[in-house]
């Protein structure tokens, strides 16, 4: 029997998770079956069980592909020669999140899921306190490259604001979802006018 490469193994889980991501847009967790997802991967059920127990565990695989380009954001933002201002960070974060992301709602699911099953609160869980870390770790360097501030002081004040200002990407992300596509440049010029009269 052929060796199956880690090649082959990448590029089918990459097919399942673009088949599971089409259904969970589609039809949402609840109403895609692990069924839709087999046929809309083209594939047997066998060889989507072998890397998918579950559809709990697709969901969460894709949940964390649709977040990874919007954590890149941050390192970006912080590694450059000038750290880039809030205002503009936020709003390219927006961007990716609402603007150029078709899977939006495939995170709110998984808000959701996550009030009942510990499962999918466990993953969300971890995923926002990466989101509050790196995004405390971005504005702290902000705060001293650009406000000199001391590093103790940077700290304590961008992890007093990071809570609150994740929550208003939420909210953006849940209003987008609910209000459908006209509203997302609605919703992202609201964050650029709450942004403008902040003083970082």
């Amino acid at each position: 029997m052929p060796k199956v490469t880690e090649e082959h193994k990448s590029a089918m889980r990459a097919r399942i998770q673009d088949a599971a991501l089409a259904c969970f847009a589609r039809r949402g967790f609840a109403g895609a079956s692990m069924a839709d997802i087999v046929k809309e991967a083209g594939l047997s059920a066998g060889a989507v069980y072998v890397y998918y127990a579950s559809k709990a565990d697709l969901m969460i695989e894709v949940a964390r592909r649709v977040m990874e380009p919007r954590m890149a954001v941050l390192e970006a933002a912080k590694s450059g020669s000038e750290v880039a201002a809030p205002a503009e960070v936020f709003v390219e974060l927006i961007d990716s999140l609402l603007i150029d992301n078709p899977f939006a709602s495939v995170m709110v699911q998984v808000w959701g899921e996550s009030s009942y099953d510990k499962e999918f609160a466990s993953f969300a869980g971890g995923v926002f306190e990466s989101l509050i870390k790196e995004f405390t770790v971005y504005l702290a360097a902000y705060l001293q490259d650009q406000r000199g501030a001391d590093a103790e002081a940077a700290r304590a004040r961008a992890s007093a604001m990071v809570p609150g200002l994740l929550a208003m990407i939420q909210g953006a992300v849940v209003q987008a979802t609910v209000f459908g596509e006209s509203s997302r440049l609605r919703v992202r010029a609201g964050i650029e006018a709450v942004l403008a009269s902040v003083d970082f």
